[in-house]
């Protein structure tokens, strides 16, 4: 694993978007290679870029982040997908974690872990704010949901 992660980010607020682009670009290891402000144009980029990890804002004009996520898993399409939500809320998280999402973090996660996030999602894990669950672990948690 040594190639650059291939990353596409995508968040309708524009300043946010930059900062998440600006925090990627100074690891060595991550490679920006889309980026975008709706659903409908994530899900083109992403099957015509087949970013590694796509991160998305749930709410998206157009298509949302969760709807967008749940169309990569029906295309069976090889973007992991991290959704960043504004509204930190236990069934979202469930409902994201079911769908298919590899991570679900709020978006006042620090720009360090979010790139731990990243890392993680990478070697095959899922994340929930800062907590990564095993298969097992992630049953039982959505289970108890």
């Amino acid at each position: 694993m040594t190639d650059k992660v291939a990353i596409l980010v995508v968040d309708d607020h524009p300043l946010f978007r930059q900062g998440v682009v600006n925090v990627f670009s100074v690891e060595s290891d991550l490679e920006v290679v889309g980026q975008t402000d709706n659903g409908e144009e994530a899900l083109a980029m992403i099957r015509r870029l087949k970013p590694e990890i796509a991160v998305l804002d749930v709410n998206l004009p157009d298509m949302n982040g969760q709807q967008v996520m749940r169309q990569v898993v029906a295309e069976k399409l090889p973007t992991r997908v991290i959704l960043l939500t504004a509204y930190d809320d236990e069934s979202q998280m469930a409902y994201a974690m079911r769908g298919g999402a590899a991570a679900y973090c709020s978006k006042d996660i620090r720009p360090e872990t979010l790139v731990w996030v990243i890392r993680q999602v990478r070697q095959g894990k899922h994340v929930l704010g800062e907590q990564i669950l095993e298969p097992a672990a992630l049953e039982n948690w959505l289970a108890a949901q």
